[in-house]
C-alpha cells in the first residue's frame, strides 16, 4: 500500500533550489512516523495529473534540522506551484534518510537518486 500525503505547497528554505534540485514541500503531519522516512519514488497529482518524482520523508539531517520535512523533487514538471494543493503518493521507499558530510556528497546522492527514479518510472 502507498504512503499518501496531501497538503498545500509552502515555501521551505530553498536548500534543494540552492544545489540545483528545487523541490515542492508541502507540511509534514503528526500521523507521519519515524520508521516512515525514508526516500521515495513518488507520484504527485497536480490538478487531475501525476508527476513522478523523488520524494525526501524525513528530518533534512545534513542540514542539522531534526523535524521531519516532505520535499519533492518532480522529474517531468517546471514551473511554479506555491499555494497549490497537490497529493503525494510515496509508491517505494529506496534507502534511509542519511547524514552527508558536505552539501558535495549530498548532490552526489541526489543526481544518482534521480537517475535511479528516472530508471524506475521508464524515463
Amino acid at each position: 500500500m502507498f504512503l499518501e500525503i496531501d497538503g498545500k505547497i509552502k515555501s521551505g528554505f530553498k536548500r534543494g533550489r540552492r544545489l540545483g534540485f528545487p523541490t515542492i514541500n508541502i507540511p509534514v503531519s503528526q500521523s507521519i512516523k519515524k520508521d516512515q522516512w525514508g526516500i521515495y519514488f513518488s507520484l504527485i497529482k497536480v490538478g487531475d495529473v501525476y508527476y513522478p518524482g523523488v520524494t525526501h520523508l524525513g528530518p533534512p539531517k545534513t542540514f542539522a534540522v531534526s523535524y521531519a520535512t516532505c520535499e519533492t523533487f518532480l522529474l517531468t514538471l517546471k514551473r511554479d506551484l506555491y499555494g497549490q494543493k497537490v497529493k503525494k503518493k510515496l509508491i517505494l521507499r529506496f534507502r534511509d534518510v542519511e547524514k552527508f558530510n558536505s552539501t558535495k556528497a549530498l548532490k552526489k546522492q541526489i543526481k544518482h537518486d534521480i537517475k535511479l527514479a528516472k530508471k524506475f518510472f521508464g524515463l
